[in-house]
């Protein structure tokens, strides 16, 4: 098992979730002014946060290292409650925002996938803190002994 997630993993979350915010803000040219700007504030906050996760898979990238899973767990966690606001405020005003369906099947899509990749870093980073946990209190993952004597 790995001690972090690849940096090349989490360009791709990046990258998708970037698609997704564009096409999803920028697919209804007629926009209401106050879904534009809600739309524009749901965005900002979310890149915030997705450029928090670019920093650090950039910093480990340069390090030559891989990100660290559990820190990886919680930036992505944060990022994901953004991206809920924005599907939050994008299903309850898709009519009167004149959001398209596949604009809107397009955000979900990309953050099933994120959800699912985020799922994945938050389950290494639990099993990585079971394993030093183990190794802390001296149980180390027990071992059958080999037979001793004549066979």
């Amino acid at each position: 098992m790995t001690a972090g997630i690849g940096v090349e993993m989490t360009t791709r979350f990046a990258a998708t979730a970037a698609l997704a915010l564009a096409g999803a803000i920028w697919a209804a040219p007629a926009l209401a002014q106050s879904c534009s700007e809600d739309l524009q504030k749901l965005g900002q906050r979310r890149e915030a946060e997705m450029a928090t996760i670019n920093k650090v898979a950039a910093a480990a990238k340069k390090a030559g290292k891989q990100i660290d899973a559990a820190d990886f767990c919680a930036r992505s966690n944060s990022f994901l409650a953004a991206d809920n606001a924005l599907i939050a405020y994008m299903e309850k005003n898709k009519d009167w925002c004149g959001v398209p369906d596949d604009a809107l099947a397009n955000v979900k899509t990309n953050h099933a996938k994120s959800v699912a990749f985020a799922a994945k870093a938050c389950k290494v980073a639990a099993e990585m803190k079971k394993a030093k946990e183990q190794a802390a209190q001296g149980g180390a993952p027990q071992v059958q002994p080999l037979p001793a004597g004549p066979l």
